[in-house]
C-alpha cells in the first residue's frame, strides 16, 4: 500500500511530494483518466529517483506499466513492469516482483506472445504461492487461463480456471469466481460442451446478481443465448439475450450492447427472418463503430450482406 500523501516536501516548498503525486495519479487512474495520471506518475518517479527512494520508484515504474497497458502502449508497458520488477526483486519486496510479473503477463498475452506470457504468469504464481496468500495464486491461475485458452489449449485452460474458481469460492472472494466462472462457460462452449457451459454461465450469472456487478451478470446472460442459440433452443435464447441487452443498455455498456445485438442478428438469421437479422447487424455495426472497433463493425456489414442476398 502506498504512503498517505504529506502534501509537501520536506523542505518546506509547495512543489507536491512524490506520495502526493503517486496517490494523485492513483484516483486518476481509478477514474480511467490514464493519460493524466501517466504524467503525474513519470513526476512521482522523477522524485523517487533523486532521492534514492527505490520503493517508491518501483510503484511508479509498476503503476505507469498499468497505465500503459490500458492505453494498449505494450512497448513502454512492457518496460515499465520490467523495470519493477527488476528493482522489487532488488530491494526484496516479493508482493510488488509478483504483481509486476502479472501485469507482464498481460501485456505478452495481450500481444499474442503466448510463451512468455506464460513465463511470466508461472512466475508471478511462483512468487504468490512462496509469499503465502490466496489471491494472487488466483489471479495468476487465471492469466494463464486466458493463455492456454487463447492457444485452444482447452484441457489446460479448463484446469487453470477451475483451480482459480475453487480458490476465489474459499476467500470469499465472489467478483473473482464470477469472472473465472464466467470464462470456464467460454472454454465449455468453444468445445460444444454444452451442459457444462450452462452451468458455469447459469452460477456467473447468479454469483454476479448477487454482488450487483451487473456487466458480470449481462456477459453470462450473453453466453447462455449463445449456448441456447447453438443448440437451436431459441426461445431460451431470445429470453437470455434481451435480459443481457436491457441490462447493457441501463448501465450504458454500449460494447456490451452492440456484442448482444450482433448475438440476436445471428440468432434471427438462422431463423429466417432476414430483415430482423439485418436490423441487429446494422444497429450493432453503428455501435462498433463508434467505439473504433472496425473489424467487428466490419463482421455485421458482411453478415448484413448475407442476409440481403439470400
Amino acid at each position: 500500500p502506498s504512503t498517505p500523501p504529506s502534501g509537501a516536501s520536506s523542505s518546506g516548498s509547495k512543489e507536491p511530494s512524490a506520495d502526493l503525486l503517486h496517490e494523485m495519479g492513483r484516483m486518476n487512474y481509478e477514474q480511467n483518466n490514464c493519460e493524466k495520471a501517466a504524467l503525474l506518475f513519470q513526476q512521482a518517479l522523477s522524485l523517487a529517483i533523486s532521492a534514492g527512494n527505490q520503493t517508491a520508484a518501483a510503484d511508479a515504474f509498476y503503476w505507469l506499466g498499468n497505465c500503459y497497458g490500458l492505453q494498449s502502449k505494450f512497448t513502454e508497458a512492457k518496460e515499465s513492469y520490467t523495470r519493477a520488477q527488476k528493482v522489487y526483486a532488488r530491494i526484496g519486496d516479493d508482493v510488488g516482483r509478483a504483481n509486476a510479473l502479472l501485469g507482464l503477463g498481460d501485456v505478452y498475452r495481450f500481444q499474442s506472445k503466448y510463451i512468455e506470457a506464460e513465463e511470466s504468469y508461472t512466475r508471478a504464481q511462483e512468487v504468490y504461492v512462496r509469499i503465502g496468500g490466496d489471491l494472487g495464486p488466483a489471479n495468476a491461475l487465471v492469466g494463464l487461463g486466458d493463455v492456454y485458452r487463447c492457444q485452444s489449449k482447452y484441457t489446460e485452460a479448463e484446469e487453470s480456471y477451475t483451480r482459480a474458481q475453487e480458490v476465489y469460492a474459499r476467500i470469499g472472494d465472489d467478483l473473482g469466481r464470477a469472472n473465472a466462472l464466467l470464462v470456464l462457460g467460454h472454454v465449455y462452449r468453444e468445445q460444444s460442451k454444452y451442459t457444462e457451459a450452462e452451468e458455469s454461465y447459469t452460477r456467473a450469472q447468479e454469483v454476479s446478481a448477487r454482488i450487483g456487478h451487473d456487466v458480470g451478470r449481462a456477459d453470462a446472460l450473453r453466453g447462455l443465448g449463445h449456448v441456447y442459440r447453438e443448440q437451436s433452443k431459441y426461445t431460451e435464447a431470445e429470453e437470455t439475450y434481451a435480459r443481457a441487452q436491457e441490462i447493457y443498455t441501463r448501465i450504458g455498456d454500449d460494447l456490451g450492447r452492440a456484442n448482444a445485438l450482433r448475438g440476436i442478428g445471428h440468432l434471427r438469421r438462422e431463423q429466417g427472418s432476414n430483415a430482423e437479422a439485418v436490423s441487429h447487424y446494422t444497429r450493432a455495426r453503428e455501435l462498433y463503430m463508434q467505439l473504433g472497433m472496425i473489424g467487428d463493425a466490419e463482421n455485421c456489414l458482411a453478415f448484413a450482406k448475407r442476409c440481403v442476398s439470400v
